[in-house]
C-alpha cells in the first residue's frame, strides 16, 4: 500500500513538471518563424507581407587571388615595344634587275619607323607586269588620235558632180615613231546614174633613227576608181626622211626613197619601179584650228616625165570640244601624166564634219 502511494506521488510530480514546462514557454507566431536570408544564387525574391524584397547584387571582386598570377604566368614587368629587325626595302627587286641593298639603318621600334616615314617596298602587282600577249591590246587601244568624217563635196574634171564622202583617219605618234592610216571613199550619182565611185587607202610609217631627226619611212597605198583605166593601183615605197621640225604644235618632214607601183586591170599591169619625193607638214594655228598639207611625187626611173603627183591640203576648226566635233575644209588634186584616155587631172574639194575619238 505504501509502495503504491509512492509511485502515485512520483507520477504526479512528473506530470506537474511537464505542465509547468509547456505553459511557461511563450507561444510562437507565424511571423516569428525565422526565414532564411534571400540570396542571389536562389534566383527568387522574398515576400515580406507587403511586397517583394530586391535581391542583393552579386559581390564585386576587386582583386584577384594571388594564386592567379602563379597559375597564369602574369608578371609585374612593364610591356616593351616590339623591335623590327627586318630591312625596310625589298631586296629582291623586279625580275631581271640587280638586287637592291637594304637601307643601312639600325633596328628600331616599329612605331618609330612608321613615324619617320619608312615603308616596306612591295613587289609590283601581277596586272602591272606587261607580257607579250598584253602588248597588242595596249598598242591598239592606247595613244591613238582618230576621227571619222562625213560630208558633201564636189569635183571637176572627169566628173562634174556633187558627191558624198566618208572616211576614217587613225594616227599614233610616240617619241620613236609615227603610224598613220587614212581611208577615203567617194560616191556620186546624177539622174540615177553613178558618175563617181572611188576609194583610197594610205598607210604611212616613220621611225626615228636614234636621237637624230633622221627617220626611215614606209608607204603603202591602194587606189580604186571605177572610171579609170585600172581596177586597182598598188604602190609600195620606202626610204629616208628628215624632220626639220617635230613637236606637239608643228611638224615638217621631207622624204626621199624608191619603190614600185602596179595597176591591176590596166593594159600594162606589170610592176613599174619608181622613186618617191615627199613633203608633209602640219601646224596648230591655235587651240581650235589646225592646218595640214601633203605632197607626194612618184616619177618612174625610166622616164621622170612619167609621174604621178598627189596633193592634199586641209584646214580644221574645232566646233564643240565636249562632243569632239570639228569642221574640215579640204582640197585634193591627183595628177597622172599617163591617164590612158582619161583626163590627167582630178580635182576634189569638200566640207566634212569630223568626229574625233
Amino acid at each position: 500500500m505504501q509502495t503504491r502511494h509512492a509511485r502515485f506521488r512520483l507520477f504526479a510530480a512528473a506530470g506537474i513538471v511537464c505542465f509547468l514546462t509547456v505553459f511557461s514557454t511563450p507561444p510562437v507566431s507565424a511571423q516569428s518563424v525565422p526565414t532564411p536570408a534571400p540570396s542571389w544564387q536562389s534566383g527568387q525574391s522574398t515576400w515580406n507581407g507587403s511586397g517583394y524584397e530586391t535581391l542583393p547584387a552579386p559581390p564585386v571582386i576587386n582583386e584577384l587571388p594571388d594564386e592567379w598570377n602563379e597559375n597564369f604566368g602574369l608578371s609585374d614587368a612593364q610591356l616593351q615595344q616590339p623591335v623590327v629587325d627586318l630591312p625596310l626595302t625589298d631586296p629582291g627587286g623586279a625580275v631581271g634587275a640587280p638586287p637592291i641593298e637594304p637601307i643601312p639603318e639600325p633596328s628600331m621600334p616599329i612605331g618609330a619607323a612608321i613615324a619617320d616615314g619608312a615603308t616596306l617596298d612591295e613587289p609590283p602587282l601581277r596586272e602591272e607586269i606587261v607580257r607579250w600577249y598584253q602588248v597588242p591590246w595596249r598598242w591598239m587601244t592606247k595613244g591613238w588620235e582618230n576621227h571619222a568624217e562625213f560630208g558633201l563635196d564636189g569635183s571637176s574634171g572627169n566628173a562634174e558632180t556633187l558627191a558624198i564622202q566618208t572616211g576614217l583617219e587613225m594616227k599614233r605618234k610616240t617619241d620613236l615613231y609615227t603610224l598613220a592610216l587614212d581611208i577615203d571613199y567617194r560616191q556620186a550619182s546624177a539622174q540615177s546614174q553613178t558618175t563617181e565611185d572611188n576609194a583610197r587607202l594610205n598607210l604611212d610609217y616613220d621611225r626615228l633613227l636614234g636621237d637624230s631627226n633622221w627617220t626611215m619611212f614606209g608607204k603603202f597605198g591602194i587606189e580604186y576608181d571605177e572610171f579609170k583605166s585600172f581596177d586597182l593601183r598598188l604602190n609600195l615605197n620606202g626610204g629616208l626622211g628628215y624632220y626639220w621640225i617635230r613637236n606637239d604644235n608643228t611638224n615638217i618632214v621631207t622624204r626621199i626613197g624608191a619603190g614600185a607601183s602596179k595597176e591591176i586591170g590596166s593594159p600594162d599591169d606589170s610592176w613599174t619601179p619608181e622613186a618617191v619625193f615627199g613633203l608633209e607638214a602640219d601646224h596648230k594655228l591655235s587651240a581650235r584650228q589646225k592646218l595640214k598639207a601633203k605632197i607626194d611625187y612618184f616619177p618612174t626611173f625610166e622616164d621622170f616625165s612619167d609621174f604621178r603627183l598627189v596633193t592634199d591640203v586641209a584646214w580644221e576648226s574645232l566646233i564643240d570640244s565636249s562632243e569632239n566635233l570639228s569642221l574640215r575644209l579640204s582640197v585634193t588634186d591627183r595628177y597622172d601624166s599617163t591617164p590612158q584616155g582619161a583626163l590627167a587631172n582630178d580635182f576634189y574639194y569638200s566640207a566634212l564634219l569630223l568626229y574625233k575619238f
